[in-house]
């Protein structure tokens, strides 16, 4: 085959996924099928080329990835799983030649069940030896219009199937229909929004018939030198000088004071009073000037056309972290949209900013010393599988290195974060993620071994190795996303090594900006199986060292923890880095960790699973928790239970804002609603289960609540936006304010209060806040609307998830839009297309079809 040949084929091959069958098999396999259709101008003939692409689930289970390939029933082609998500499908020798016109089906199963579009990946790729790889065309593109529709209950359900006790589990979610959604988004409007403030203050007085108006002419700022940050912010934005030696009639004064009490006691750092009187200015203060930098931004908030109205306000926060987690290993997301995120984060008083640097699918931080790390790490594209010159085209990112899977930040650049976050007062917590999620590190190690073996160093070619050299790990177990050889080796000295040598780098990198704090070192989802067979981690069994092979992760955690408290830091790990079986689910002991503060991000709370209850038991032993719940604060969960919706649902089918918003973090357990099945929990089912379920005797270890997003299927910044946003808002206001609500005990007054106060804060987005984010470009998930067809008047009514934005609707198939502003009138002829729009009116939603009712 020439290259021309090959670019043709990559041009015009037709390549269509469907996913036929999830509940015959029970929740082991589901079945779908590839169809290839040749629409180019040559056959795709018998010879040794191969189609590469990723598969978040494994194919054909009952045989890959123990054997080396699996031949597809009477077809000529077969399947390889090369490493994680990543497949070959390739011809055997009794492949028939692909003609023009021709398609071939490909029928297999694959593991667990598939239920939504963004569970497949992009940018299928052909190879031949000797040529360059070409993309498949058919599969390029976020449209992802290669899957077929999940238009049946069996490709969109889960579960159908008896247990062994004789019950069943029945998945009993649909996507919605109109008249659903339109229920669910069903709003109380609220008595009065007009000078609210996300997130809520701990106290605040209004007095909306008095509104002062700022200019230039008549006010001007006063400041002390330690806050000229919060001064400029203040001027920017209101167009008033700082200090101005002319006498203004009114005065916005920041001031830090020594004495600041709320309710009678000593105010934190992020505390402040901010007050604004008719005739006399305004005035905040603050026992800190991150006080004062949240009592600007409230000012901000309140602020409209330059009015703002006669208030006082004291307020605090309900907890002292309050975070936001972003994954960039999966796909890489540049300084611009981590700064934009940090930007909005400060807007809405968050100051945690976990930073999840590494994966197995990249390493994105320049480490001085082991430019490997960045070399190799963070680059993805088409290698060898035992070319280690960079990682293999995971998660859909294609062959060459111009994507979202490659790339990473330098020391100058993590530095410029570092400083934009520092003015926002917000900490940075850089994560390694260790033993496991480790892929990429283990195998930049390498390459920085090979080259130093090359040049017949052996010290220094094994001085930071991660792996066994004597461990056969490809023929060992794989993680959770399907990858041999992702742990770290806990037997070999260089390991530990390595963890200091990259904590004392990150020291250095933040020491004259924002001195490091915390080094979360991830710990979770830890294949132990990899470590079988190791003779390094026999040698520590054999020495006594460590007990058991079950006992190697906390072996690990414990060294970890000694390299932390010689480099004087605190650690910060993952649920199941703490918790190593969940057989006992019993913590690692405090005492083994010699760090003045050990924060655990609690995250397995699937309720069935019995692991929700381990958020209060790790408080109990000491540990400082911060809430970070699966079901209710994993942004990579879909808004909706709809196959259109991008994510995935492995804690909970969906997550919208109005789940995130009524999240208790006090009180755990009266979260639970829902089995994965969406099945509704008992009302006895946490005293039912009491011996999974601690109750917390130590509540002053809870300290903080965050969100997480993890990016295996966020490749663009628009997805990013999205995903995160406005259910950050939610998370933002439950980690400074405490409803009213969250301490009501009765279900049915419970439901009805937080329907109430949801609300509000829903017509806030949707009247000011969106439009906030759409003047910082945050492109946030736009819900489409619902409707309701009333028989009565043969009228048809629209809303949506938040009151205030524009809705449209077509009657020509979308040539034309029309904004809805009354009831529409029944159309007999035609189906209604319909969209949400974004408060500029520059983005719509996913588009939804009411077909025309009928005329009985």
């Amino acid at each position: 085959m020439e290259q021309d040949e090959l670019d043709n084929l990559g041009e015009n091959l037709g390549v269509c996924y469907k996913v036929l069958d999830n509940l015959t098999d029970g929740k082991k396999t589901y079945r779908a099928q590839i169809v290839l259709t040749n629409n180019s101008n040559i056959d795709l003939k018998n010879e040794d080329w191969a189609i590469y692409f990723c598969h978040i689930r494994m194919l054909e289970p009952s045989h890959l990835p123990h054997s080396i390939s699996y031949e597809i029933h009477d077809t000529g082609m077969k399947f390889t799983h090369v490493n994680g998500c990543l497949f070959k499908l390739s011809p055997t020798k009794r492949f028939k030649p692909l003609k023009k016109g021709d398609s071939l089906t490909l029928k297999f199963r694959a593991q667990y069940y598939s239920i939504a579009r963004s569970d497949l990946m992009p940018n299928w790729y052909f190879l031949y030896p000797k040529l360059r790889p070409v993309l498949i065309q058919s599969t390029v593109g976020e449209e992802m219009s290669f899957v077929e529709p999940f238009d049946e209950p069996s490709s969109w359900k889960r579960f159908d199937y008896e247990l062994a006790d004789g019950s069943s589990r029945f998945d009993h979610y649909n996507p919605y229909n109109l008249q659903e959604r339109f229920d669910r988004q069903h709003c109380t409007e609220p008595e009065s929004i007009q000078y609210s403030v996300i997130p809520t203050p701990y106290r605040m007085k209004v007095d909306s018939t008095t509104i002062l108006t700022i200019n230039s002419e008549d006010w001007s700022i006063h400041a002390e030198d330690s806050l000229q940050n919060e001064a400029m912010i203040l001027s920017k934005a209101l167009d008033v000088t700082i200090n101005d030696s002319k006498e203004k009639k009114y005065k916005i004064s920041l001031k830090l004071v020594t004495n600041l009490k709320i309710d009678g006691k000593d105010a934190c750092n992020d505390s402040y009073r901010l007050e604004i009187k008719q005739g006399d200015g305004i005035t905040i203060e603050a026992t800190a000037s991150s006080g004062i930098f949240y009592g600007v931004n409230t000012l901000l908030s309140l602020t409209k056309d330059n009015t703002v109205p006669v208030c006082k306000i004291e307020d605090k926060p309900r907890y002292s972290y309050r975070g936001m987690h972003m994954d960039v290993s999966r796909n890489f997301h540049g300084k611009e949209s981590i700064m934009k995120l940090l930007d909005v984060m400060a807007m809405y008083k968050m100051n945690k900013f976990h930073f999840h640097l590494t994966d197995d699918e990249g390493w994105r931080l320049e480490i001085p010393g082991l430019e490997e790390l960045t070399q190799v790490g963070a680059r993805r594209g088409h290698v060898n599988k035992s070319d280690l010159s960079s990682l293999l085209p995971l998660l859909g990112s294609g062959p060459d290195f111009s994507t979202s899977g490659s790339g990473y930040y330098t020391v100058d650049e993590y530095r410029e974060i570092l400083r934009y976050a520092k003015e926002r007062y917000i900490e940075v917590i850089p994560e390694i993620d260790m033993p496991g999620h480790s892929h990429a590190a283990i195998k930049s190690m390498k390459a920085r071994y090979q080259k130093y073996i090359g040049l017949k160093d052996k010290k220094k070619a094994e001085e930071y190795l991660l792996s066994d050299l004597d461990h056969n790990t490809t023929l060992g177990s794989h993680s959770v996303q399907m990858f041999s050889e992702n742990a770290m080796n806990p037997g070999v000295e260089s390991t530990y090594k390595f963890v200091e040598k990259v904590a004392l780098e990150l020291k250095e990198m933040h020491k004259d900006i924002m001195p490091l704090e915390i080094f979360h070192f991830g710990g979770d989802e830890v294949p132990y199986e990899a470590w079988e067979g190791s003779p390094a981690c026999m040698s520590l069994v054999d020495s006594e060292e460590v007990k058991s092979s079950e006992d190697l992760m906390e072996y690990f955690v414990k060294r970890v923890a000694d390299v932390m408290a010689k480099c004087n830091l605190d650690v910060g790990a993952w649920q199941d880095g703490i918790i190593p079986d969940e057989t006992d689910l019993i913590p690692i002991a405090r005492h083994n960790f010699k760090s003045k503060n050990v924060y655990v991000y609690a995250w397995q709370n699937v309720w069935e699973s019995g692991l929700s209850g381990c958020a209060y038991r790790l408080a109990n032993k000491g540990y400082k928790v911060i809430m970070s719940q699966g079901t209710h604060l994993y942004f990579d969960h879909p808004y909706e239970p709809d196959p259109e919706e991008r994510g995935l649902y492995w804690a909970c089918r969906f997550c919208d804002s109005q789940k995130t918003f009524t999240f208790m973090p006090d009180n755990i357990y009266a979260n639970a609603d829902v089995k994965l099945t969406g099945e509704g929990l008992s009302k006895d089912y946490i005293s039912r289960h009491k011996d999974d379920h601690d109750d917390l005797q130590q509540p002053q270890n809870v300290v903080g609540i965050q969100a997480q997003l993890w990016t295996e299927l966020v490749r663009t910044s628009d997805q990013m936006d999205s995903m995160i946003f406005p259910r950050l808002l939610c998370v933002a206001e439950r980690a400074w304010h405490k409803a009213d609500w969250e301490l009501v005990t009765d279900k049915a007054k419970l439901k009805e209060e937080q329907h109430l106060d949801w609300s509000k804060f829903a017509t806030l987005l949707g009247t000011k806040e969106l439009a906030r984010l759409d003047e910082k470009l945050v492109c946030y998930h736009l819900p489409p609307p619902g409707a309701s067809f009333s028989l009565s008047d043969c009228k048809i009514r629209l809303n949506c998830a938040y009151p205030g934005l524009p809705l449209y609707y077509s009657i020509d198939n979308g040539t034309t839009w029309i904004q809805y502003k009354d009831d529409i009138d029944l159309i007999l002829d035609n189906d209604l297309l319909l969209c949400t729009k974004s408060a500029d009116g520059k983005r719509m939603s996913r588009i939804v079809k009411m077909k025309r009712p009928s005329k009985d």
